[in-house]
């Protein structure tokens, strides 16, 4: 409290004392040698001000630092072993959530190409079947063709037109059998398997990506010309402002 007062009283004279410095220089014209004088007489009293101000406030001033200085080593005495130890943490939690990234991405990895593979099986398993229908299916035609020739219903030059027409149903059957195959094959809905990484609020947790630049050229060049064209767009919008 007498600090406090102390320096309230002080304020109180340098306000009349910077008031009075402030209209003598605000009043002194220089022109001459003794209007020359009568400033650098001003100069010399303004800067015993500034001494007196200095004199009398500069302790406070130190004060206030060393009180300062000594409240943030106390602050930081135990700030950075806190801080230390949230390190540490964090560096054992990233180690964990990075194992378990990698491992749910090779459990994906792992689900996705097994459901592949038993796709494939799938595929070519129906292809089978369909390749084993469709010669069935040609099979019975090609008799029905025979029986029909021999009962005599179907004359020669018929019956070859048939087999024909028969041949390029079961052509066209094997090629959509498969197209089929290799359809079901690549028609495989992959899974997202989420690493378990619990989440606590005020706890972040944060991949960092990494990038190897192997051409600078390049990115400078790209980046130049990102500029040029960001400041084109810019000079034109400001034009069509002042249209």
């Amino acid at each position: 409290m007498a600090s406090n007062a102390a320096i309230v009283k002080d304020v109180k004279q340098f306000e009349v004392a910077l008031s009075a410095l402030k209209a003598q220089a605000d009043s002194i014209v220089v022109s001459d040698a003794s209007t020359c004088l009568a400033a650098k007489t001003a100069q010399r009293d303004v800067r015993n001000y500034l001494k007196d101000v200095h004199s009398k406030l500069d302790p406070f001033v130190n004060l206030a630092k060393r009180t300062y200085d000594e409240t943030r080593d106390e602050r930081n005495r135990w700030i950075t072993p806190g801080e230390e130890i949230d390190a540490l943490l964090a560096s054992k939690v990233k180690t964990y959530e990075r194992q378990e990234r990698e491992a749910a991405e090779a459990e994906q990895r792992r689900i996705n190409e097994e459901r592949r593979r038993q796709a494939e099986i799938e595929a070519e398993k129906q292809r089978k079947a369909d390749y084993e229908r469709i010669a069935a299916e040609k099979k019975a035609q090609d008799k029905e063709i025979a029986d029909a020739v021999k009962a005599g219903e179907v004359k020669k030059r018929e019956a070859e037109r048939l087999r024909k027409e028969a041949a390029e149903r079961e052509l066209r059957a094997r090629e959509q059998a498969e197209t089929d195959a290799k359809a079901a094959a690549q028609n495989v809905q992959e899974v997202t398997v989420a690493p378990m990484i619990p989440k606590v609020a005020g706890v972040p947790s944060r991949i960092n990506y990494k990038a190897e630049v192997l051409d600078a050229a390049k990115l400078i060049n790209a980046f130049v010309d990102a500029v040029v064209n960001s400041s084109s767009l810019t000079v034109k919008r400001l034009g069509r402002k002042h249209d």
